[in-house]
């Protein structure tokens, strides 16, 4: 079972790694070139000149994550002066398309970004990408969070270095809840009122992006999570069960009598991800189920709805057998370096100083909870964020995302057949006959 636990902060951040990245980049350095192609570095010895490229999605001025991506990549430069990162950006729906691409033509870039488990399991299979286990030394592993490597861990070999931990949420506006007289909900039935309830006012419940279908999967996976458990879950889509088990065609029902409540805009099935948050952010929409990147936007100093926004656990559903303690998500997303870099070791340096600084800069924006163990003053931190942190503090278990879970095709007949149960041309029943394709039956 892929399930993990979110270790307690350790008090201390350890910067005296054997690969002391850390350190380096707090260095003075010089920027001299000379015809050599080298450049003095902080030590006063010259260090031949390197480009690495580095594709990422964290480069839209909306999303949290850039600024944190900007100041690691910045910093990292300034200390190492012959060191030069070409950045690649990209919108993560088109990027993931874009990096199987690139893989496929063997055209990885130096480093990149990527979601564990599943999604890149092709990567490791194909040997394009750099297996770590010889760099990472016990002081360097101690310094992540118990279970931070278990979804980049492929046959009992590391191959990326996490940075942040996610788990999906719920995240309800308690102005509108207050001002519409809803209770904010707490099991199945309260929730199903309080949609029923908004919608009767003409205000759209729940934001969704019928168009990006991870958002509608974001709904869907913590159902499906409530209804089956975290081990049936991981070992279903593991292909070590079967979809035919009553406790998903459970989950497809749940969420269609959602869709049949009037829980999301009729338009949903036409707007992206950016565009259906729009109205939330706005204090139009009150409720949305999303990772808890969101707590950073919702938090931030010119936000809309900051300090209206709180975190809450999904609500067990009827005959499920999974509880409100068991969330969806984990530490998903790392980066990973190219098996052809003709840059590797650079690279790998950089990925190992690029993973553990983005960890705390990602912290200290309020953007998400860190990976690796990092000592800040949290009463500082956007307090939507800590109202995530408070709300996993007694989870059972973090079960990965459907779509990271999944490999290849498979991840595309969930999100395809997902997005016909949410428009209404597929029903519960042929959903779970779509999913039971993924065994080849």
């Amino acid at each position: 079972m892929k399930k993990k636990t979110v270790a307690k902060r350790a008090a201390a951040f350890m910067l005296a790694g054997i690969l002391s990245v850390g350190t380096v980049a707090c260095s003075k350095n010089t920027t001299d070139d000379n015809a050599a192609g080298t450049t003095n570095n902080a030590g006063g010895n010259n260090a031949k000149n390197v480009e690495l490229k580095f594709s990422h999605i964290w480069g839209s001025a909306a999303d949290p994550f850039t600024p944190a991506a900007k100041k690691v990549i910045d910093d990292y430069q300034a200390a190492n002066p012959n060191v030069k990162i070409k950045v690649d950006t990209n919108e993560n729906e088109a990027y993931k398309t874009k990096i199987k691409a690139m893989a496929a033509a063997n055209e990885l870039p130096d480093i990149f970004s990527t979601w564990g488990g599943g999604f890149s399991e092709p990567f490791v299979k194909s040997n394009s990408v750099v297996q770590l286990d010889s760099y990472l030394t016990d002081d360097l592993k101690n310094k992540l969070v118990n279970g931070a490597l278990t979804n980049v861990t492929y046959d009992g070999k590391v191959y990326g270095l996490p940075f942040f931990l996610s788990c999906g949420a719920l995240f309800v506006n308690t102005e509108l809840f207050e001002n519409n007289g809803v209770k904010i909900p707490t099991t199945w039935d309260e929730l199903l009122t309080a949609v029923k309830t908004f919608k009767s006012k003409g205000i759209t419940p729940m934001a969704v992006s019928g168009k990006d279908k991870w958002t509608i999967a974001m709904y869907f996976d913590v159902i499906a999570l409530r209804a089956a458990g975290p081990e049936k879950i991981t070992k279903t889509l593991t292909k070590q069960g079967s979809f035919k088990d009553p406790e998903f065609l459970n989950a497809a029902n749940r969420f269609k009598e959602l869709v049949d409540a009037g829980a999301f805009s009729k338009g949903a099935a036409g707007v992206s991800n950016d565009e259906a948050e729009v109205p939330f952010f706005e204090g139009k929409i009150p409720m949305m189920f999303k990772g808890s990147w969101t707590a950073g936007k919702a938090g931030s100093k010119d936000s809309k709805v900051a300090g209206k926004i709180k975190a809450i656990s999904f609500p067990s559903i009827p005959d499920g057998v999974g509880n409100p303690k068991q969330f969806t998500g984990g530490a998903v997303d790392a980066v990973m370096v190219s098996a052809n870099s003709k840059n590797k070791e650079e690279a790998i340096k950089f990925q190992i100083y690029f993973a553990e600084n983005m960890a705390r800069e990602s912290y200290l924006s309020g953007a998400s909870m860190p990976a690796w163990k990092t000592d800040v003053d949290e009463s500082k931190l956007n307090p939507s964020l800590v109202d995530v942190v408070d709300l996993t503090k007694d989870a059972e278990s973090f079960t990965i995302w459907w779509d990271t879970l999944l490999a290849g095709k498979d991840t595309e007949t969930y999100l395809n057949a997902l997005q016909e149960l949410f428009m209404g041309t597929k029903t519960p029943e042929k959903f779970v006959d779509s999913l039971q394709s993924i065994y080849g039956k």
